[in-house]
């Protein structure tokens, strides 16, 4: 705890003082400091009153330090050293060049569409500190609106913001029916209709994941219903079961372009179900709130976009 007797020191005055010894002039620590002449010697006054001993002595060339002022003045260099440090700091975040940025992404995202806004986004700003978190949808909508990250990245279209939030799109996605091809005996591309695809175990994601909330609402809509789910965490883990053939289910399109190609899985389209788009959102509090950091990772995201895959 600082006593109301230490608080007498104020840290400018240190500063004040450190400048003083390598100037050894008033008017040139005043031309530094950027005060008035009077304003530096009234600054030691005050020091030299705290203090209880006299820090400095005119002389004909400048300025003499006093033994106590010499001692003191060791020490308030490092007071100055840290200042410096602090303002260089507040320059370059103020530049975008420095800080921390907290970023919460959908699983998807984080997993086909972050890398690459990362990868440019630190050729460009090699300073800022990023750090990520992989989460569903309603999960980062959460933290967002929180203040926990400064940053979100989103592909629900369900997920309510409250007013004055920014929400910029940034590409997009479609949800694809995928399943092993013995299962159904399905080509490529094949159409089926969705009596022959229900009998196959459906695969969801858990609740709160985009993925699942899309694939929920298109089904509704279309007045479709599975006649056996499997809920799965995650969009790796969904994959994974249907690969093993576990059953079907419904994946972005980012997910599997390599299984598909492959012919490890085959996209089904099912006659009854249109197709499912979707867009990825970027989500964050008012722009004029937002860190220069963050302002330029959304510029990053608004320029690099997302891949569509059809």
């Amino acid at each position: 705890m600082i006593t109301p007797e230490q608080r007498r020191i104020d840290p400018n005055y240190l500063i004040t003082l450190a400048i003083v010894a390598e100037t050894r002039n008033l008017s040139e620590a005043a031309k530094e400091l950027g005060i008035s002449q009077p304003g530096v010697s009234q600054q030691l006054k005050h020091l030299s009153d705290a203090v209880g001993q006299r820090l400095h002595v005119r002389s004909g060339h400048g300025v003499e330090l006093s033994v106590a002022g010499e001692d003191l003045a060791r020490r308030a260099r490092e007071v100055y050293r840290s200042y410096r440090g602090v303002l260089d700091y507040v320059d370059s975040v103020a530049k975008g060049n420095d800080g921390l940025l907290l970023i919460a992404a959908s699983n998807t995202v984080s997993a086909y569409i972050l890398p690459r806004w990362l990868v440019r986004y630190r050729t460009k700003y090699p300073g800022v500190d990023l750090r990520t978190r992989s989460l569903n949808s309603k999960e980062v909508t959460e933290l967002v609106v929180a203040g926990e990250f400064e940053v979100g990245v989103i592909e629900s279209p369900s997920e309510v913001l409250p007013e004055g939030m920014l929400e910029i799109v940034v590409g997009g996605d479609h949800l694809v029916y995928v399943v092993r091809p013995e299962l159904l005996g399905a080509l490529p591309n094949q159409m089926l209709g969705w009596g022959e695809v229900a009998r196959i175990p459906l695969i969801l994601r858990e609740a709160g994941s985009g993925v699942r909330r899309a694939t929920e609402e298109a089904l509704a809509l279309s007045g479709l219903t599975p006649r056996l789910a499997i809920e799965l965490a995650g969009g790796e883990a969904v994959k994974e079961a249907i690969l093993q053939g576990v059953g079907g289910g419904f994946l972005s399109s980012l997910a599997v372009v390599r299984e598909v190609a492959a012919h490890e899985l085959v996209r089904v389209e099912i006659r009854e179900l249109p197709p499912i788009s979707r867009r990825f959102r970027v989500i964050s509090r008012a722009r004029e709130t937002l860190s220069t950091p963050a302002a330029r990772f959304i510029e990053t995201a608004e320029t690099a976009g997302a891949p569509e895959v059809e």
